[in-house]
This record gives C-alpha cells, sequence and structure tokens, in this order.
C-alpha cells in the first residue's frame, strides 16, 4: 500500500533540468576585456565592427553579420569575441566543422572565458564528439569549481556516452562540495538502479533519510523500497520513523497495517487499520476499500471479519452525506446476508448514478434473494435490460418471473433475448426448456 502523500520519485534517467540549463545562466560578458591603460585605434575600430555586425545578427540578418563578422577577422584575425560570434552563428546553422574551428580559435585567443568553453561544449556535443565533450566539461567544472549547475552538466556528458559511473562521481563531487541533498540523492539513486545496483541505490536514500530526519517522504520511499524487497522488518523501521513524526496521519496507519499484514501479525495489522480508517481525513468509500482489501486474506478475515463490519457501519454512518461510498459499503452488508439493507445502499447509488452496470447486477441479487421483492426485482431487472441490453442476468430474472406469473409470450421473448447474449449458456438452456414444457401444458 503506497504512501502516496509522501512518495516523490521520477521515471527518467535524466538529471533535473534545472540543474542542466548551465550554459546560458554565467553573469559576465563574453565580450570582457582584460584590464588595460589605454584602447588603441586598432582596438576601438574592432569593437565598432563588432557592435555593428551583431546588431546585424539581432536584426536576424544572419548572412550580413557573418560577412561583417568574417571582414573583421581579415582585419584582425586574432580578435576572440569575432571567432566566437561565428562559431555561434555556424552551429546554428548546422556547420559544425566551421563551428568548431572558430570556437576552438576563441578558447586559444583567451583561455579563461567560460562562454567560449561553454559554447565548445555545445559543439563537441552537436557532433556528437563525446570524449572532447567530457574533457570540455572537466575542464570547465575544474576552471570553476564553485558553480554547481556545471557539474550536473558534466554528470549529464558522461551520461550520454553511458558511463553511468563516471555520471555518479561527478554528482558525488557535488555532494563532496555542498554536502547530501535531495536532488543529487535522487539522482544517484535512480542511476544505480539503472546499472542494477540496488543495495548502492538504497544506500543514497538511507543517508537522505539520515540527513534530513524531518522529511518523512525519504523515509516513506525507503519502507516502500524495502516493501517491495519483502524486507518487512526494515520496511517496519522506517514506517515507525514516520509513525512517530506523524501519529495522526491515516496514510501512515494504513501503510504500517499492510507491513504487519504482510509480516502475519494480523492483531498489530488490525490496531493500524481500525486508527487509519476512523480518520475522517479520507472519504468513506477509499476507507471502506481499505476495510475491504485486508479482508481479502483468510486469516485476517477469520480473526477480525466481525470488528470489520461493525468498522464499516460506522464509517457509513460517519459519510451519509456521501454518494460514492454506497456501492462498497452495499457489497459488505450483503456479504453479511444483510440483502435489504444493501439493496437500499445499490438503489441509493442508482439515484446519483445509472451508469454503471455492477451496481445494477448487486441490486438484483440481493432482490432475488429478499422475500416478498419480486416486483420490485422485476422493475429494476426491466430497467437494467433496457440500459445494458448485452447482459444476461436481467433476462433470466425477467424471464423467470413471467413465467411463476403464467405470462408465457414475455416469458419467451426474455429468454430468447438471453439466448441471443449467451447462446451456450446452461442456466440460460434450462429455462428455456423449462418455459417451453410449461407453456405447452399451458
Amino acid at each position: 500500500m503506497v504512501l502516496k502523500k509522501y512518495i516523490y520519485i521520477g521515471a527518467a534517467l535524466l538529471l533535473l533540468a534545472a540543474c542542466g540549463g548551465s550554459k546560458e545562466t554565467v553573469t559576465d560578458s563574453p565580450y570582457r576585456r582584460k584590464p588595460i591603460v589605454e584602447v588603441t585605434e586598432a582596438e576601438l575600430r574592432a569593437d565598432s565592427a563588432m557592435i555593428e555586425a551583431t546588431t546585424q545578427m539581432l536584426l536576424g540578418n544572419r548572412a550580413e553579420a557573418v560577412n561583417r563578422y568574417q571582414r573583421l577577422l581579415k582585419a584582425n584575425a586574432t580578435y576572440a569575441p569575432a571567432h566566437y560570434e561565428l562559431g555561434r552563428a555556424f552551429l546554428a546553422q548546422g556547420w559544425l566543422d566551421s563551428a568548431l574551428t572558430h570556437t576552438r580559435q576563441a578558447c586559444r585567443l583567451d583561455e579563461g572565458n567560460v562562454w567560449y568553453q561553454l559554447l565548445l561544449a555545445r559543439v563537441y556535443e552537436a557532433r556528437q564528439d563525446d570524449k572532447n565533450l567530457i574533457a570540455t566539461w572537466e575542464g570547465i567544472v575544474k576552471a570553476h569549481p564553485d558553480e554547481v549547475n556545471y557539474y550536473y552538466d558534466l554528470a549529464n556528458a558522461y551520461l550520454r556516452t553511458g558511463n553511468v559511473m563516471g555520471s555518479i562521481e561527478a554528482l558525488n563531487r557535488v555532494e563532496r562540495r555542498y554536502g547530501v541533498t535531495e536532488e543529487v540523492s535522487l539522482q544517484k539513486h535512480k542511476l544505480w538502479m539503472a546499472i542494477e545496483k540496488p543495495d548502492k541505490a538504497r544506500r543514497e536514500l538511507e543517508l537522505l533519510a539520515e540527513a534530513m530526519p524531518n522529511e518523512a517522504r525519504y523515509n516513506a520511499i525507503l519502507a516502500e523500497t524495502y516493501m517491495g524487497e519483502k524486507n518487512y522488518a526494515k520496511a517496519l523501521t522506517y514506517y515507525n520513523r514516520i509513525l512517530a513524526s506523524n501519529p495522526d496521519d491515516e496514510n501512515i496507519h494504513i501503510a504500517l497495517a499492510s507491513c504487519h499484514m504482510s509480516m502475519g501479525n494480523t492483531r498489530q495489522a488490525y490496531a493500524h487499520l481500525r486508527q487509519g480508517v476512523l480518520n475522517r481525513g479520507v472519504d468513506g468509500e477509499h476507507r471502506l476499500r481499505y476495510l475491504a482489501e485486508f479482508m481479502r486474506d483468510q486469516r485476517f478475515f477469520a480473526a477480525y471479519s466481525q470488528a470489520c463490519f461493525h468498522l464499516a457501519d460506522t464509517i457509513a454512518a460517519q459519510c451519509a452525506n456521501e454518494e460514492g461510498y454506497r456501492f462498497i459499503y452495499g457489497q459488505m452488508l450483503a456479504a453479511q446476508e444483510r440483502y435489504a439493507e444493501a439493496a437500499d445502499q445499490f438503489a441509493a447509488q442508482l439515484e446519483h448514478d445509472k451508469s454503471q452496470y455492477a451496481v445494477w447486477e448487486a441490486l438484483l441479487v440481493c432482490e432475488s434473494k429478499m422475500e416478498g421483492a419480486n416486483d420490485r426485482l422485476m422493475e429494476h431487472a426491466q430497467a437494467a435490460a433496457e440500459l445494458f441490453p448485452l447482459h444476461l442476468r436481467p433476462y433470466l430474472i425477467l424471464a423467470q418471473g413471467y413465467l411463476e406469473r403464467g405470462d408465457c409470450e414475455k416469458a419467451q421473448q426474455s429468454i430468447g433475448r438471453g439466448l441471443m447474449v449467451s447462446p451456450t449458456d446452461p442456466t440460460v438452456t434450462e429455462l428455456n426448456n423449462k418455459i417451453k414444457q410449461q407453456c405447452q401444458k399451458d
């Protein structure tokens, strides 16, 4: 039974999107100058040409911008910003060789400019050059060890190559600098699971739970993990931790009941189940369904069926103004052979929603077992047959009812429809023969 309130775990093997978007997050400009005392006339001309070219790019005149960048480089081949902008332009056009040439040149001319390095990583990614992609990100991380997003990009780069261990080690480096965090631990958990190392994956969650003892959901994840592995004793440990901080939460009591049931502790299971289902924070339908689920266990039913039926009556009284609980409560009443009460619940449910055949059939079954309910049974069977013409039971009830009334014509019509629905059903065949024999005598 899952603690939906607490559980959070993703299905994809991608690192957090918020952590992988570092390409455009640096705050300095790609055009930062090294400190200088004087600006030469040549530098001023280059800067002016750069502004004009970039303006053309911003206006959408890419071809004109590229021409201006190229003319600028003919005049000054060591002007790094122009190489950078050409690298960006060629990458956008898919001209990867040219993009690589200019981006590399920009990086050589200004080795400390992280913008140029980030663009180089994008070019290597587009070229699917995983070796140089990883090397570039390693260099970026080494040069900027306090920028956490770069570690995530490095982890993603390793993941692109299928090197899961490299990706995990990149995340470990984040933990060594910043301590245990939810984002890193949950990502590492997914990666360990991807390479089928559940013990390592579980350890990540245990460290997370130890680092954040007040976060119940981490204990819940571990408890559910151990439940899945059928290590119920360990699951119980983590469920009890949640209980200690959330003693009034119905979900933890239901989860503990399930855990104790799995361990064969029916007494403890009933105690927690009772506390969980009597909590009015959950609607009546779900509380009754919890009861019904536990009662499917034969040992539990033998020991606590009457107590559970009494709980069902209590819950029904608490939620008398609700509608959704009536079908499941009616089933529980029928299981006690309280057919008249059950029929009332099913009828009340149908007043609210007539679209579920299962409710109609449950009503017909109960009324067929009640004394003096034949007229009501026939009325409901007729309504069910009209709404659900492909179901057999209403036709059988109608055929039998008309036969008992001596109305051979309607009995034959009803069994004929039953034969159309299920021509080989022995119950239909038997009743058909009975109708023929009795009507021939009459």
